[in-house]
């Protein structure tokens, strides 16, 4: 405390690269996040990092795309990856690499082998909607029958968590340990005060800990901003691609609503002038029988002898009309 009141702090970003290992590469943090996410039927009790820099495996994915994988005591193997930025067969890429670890376990030189597998679980962190159009905070797949949902098989199975909607999220709205977790991911840089939550799981005064600027060497700080900068250029680049998008989406449905306009305008045009055309046949038709019938019943009125008024009374003719007649 300074004069009273808590001093201000200032948290590294854990969505980008430096971040996301600084915070996660703790093996009690990683242990307790993967707790309340998976939240299996035996709390973990151990977690052991595989290869904490893995190199990403296209140009593309690095700065965007950042992972640590690690594997419990109990044998399974759990890839967490952070993904800034969509790409094309986002989920073909996903099923590769769990199916890649899977089948690495054949390729360790057992010879007594016999297929059994340990699970491999994914946890994957997406700062953007998988499907802008029915986003879902997390999903959980695995193989599971079709029409029964009974599990195939536990071997693999996958979380995915869209951020976007978590930055939304007040702090009054949190109420279990998966929205204390993600609400304090997306929402740690902007934080000037302690990290909420700590009475409720004691292991965020770890995480404030770890993640505050001030408890940076300067080394780590150089690394930092350099992540930083990447993880700003990337959100730079893909804000610049959305706006194009939306660009070129609402210049294509402009000229392809001009274009439908133009087009059911004439259809509607020819529907409404034969429409209009044919009432107006039948408006002329009925009137000109009906003046047709109106000079007949005068021809033999007028031949009955009757006077002109009581002719232009019954048949609605005028005298001129009538007079006409033979």
């Amino acid at each position: 405390m300074e004069n009273g009141k808590e001093k201000t702090r200032r948290y590294i970003n854990p969505l980008t690269d430096f971040g996301f290992k600084k915070v996660f590469g703790d093996e009690e943090i990683m242990r307790e996040f993967l707790n309340d996410l998976i939240e299996p039927e035996s709390p973990i009790v151990q977690v052991t990092f595989i290869d904490k820099e893995m190199q990403p495996e296209t140009k593309y994915e690095r700065g965007v795309i950042y992972d640590m994988r690690c594997r419990l005591s109990s044998g399974e193997e759990i890839i967490v990856e952070m993904q800034n930025r969509g790409q094309d067969y986002f989920t073909d890429r996903i099923n590769y690499y769990l199916a890649r670890a899977i089948a690495t376990q054949g390729e360790r030189g057992d010879s007594e082998w016999k297929f059994n597998l340990h699970p491999v679980y994914g946890v994957f962190f997406m700062n953007f909607h998988r499907d802008e159009k029915h986003p879902k905070q997390i999903s959980h797949f695995a193989i599971a029958e079709t029409e029964t949902h009974q599990r195939f098989s536990d071997k693999m199975q996958f979380w995915l968590i869209e951020l976007p909607d978590f930055k939304k999220m007040k702090e009054k709205n949190c109420k279990s340990f998966k929205d204390y977790w993600l609400y304090i991911i997306t929402h740690m840089e902007t934080m000037k005060t302690q990290i909420p939550f700590q009475e409720q799981k004691p292991i965020f005064h770890k995480l404030e800990n770890i993640a505050d600027m001030a408890a940076l060497t300067p080394e780590e700080r150089d690394f930092y901003q350099i992540s930083l900068d990447s993880f700003r250029t990337n959100m730079a680049v893909m804000e610049h691609e959305r706006n194009e998008g939306r660009a070129e989406g609402r210049a294509k449905g402009l000229e392809e609503g001009r274009a439908e306009g133009r087009a059911e305008g004439r259809a509607e045009g020819r529907a409404e002038g034969r429409a209009e055309g044919l009432a107006e046949g039948r408006a002329e038709g009925l009137a000109e029988g009906e003046k047709a019938k109106a000079f007949a019943i005068a021809v033999n009125l007028k031949q009955m002898g009757l006077h002109i008024d009581a002719i232009i009374q019954a048949t609605g003719l005028d005298a001129s009309e009538i007079e006409a007649l033979l």
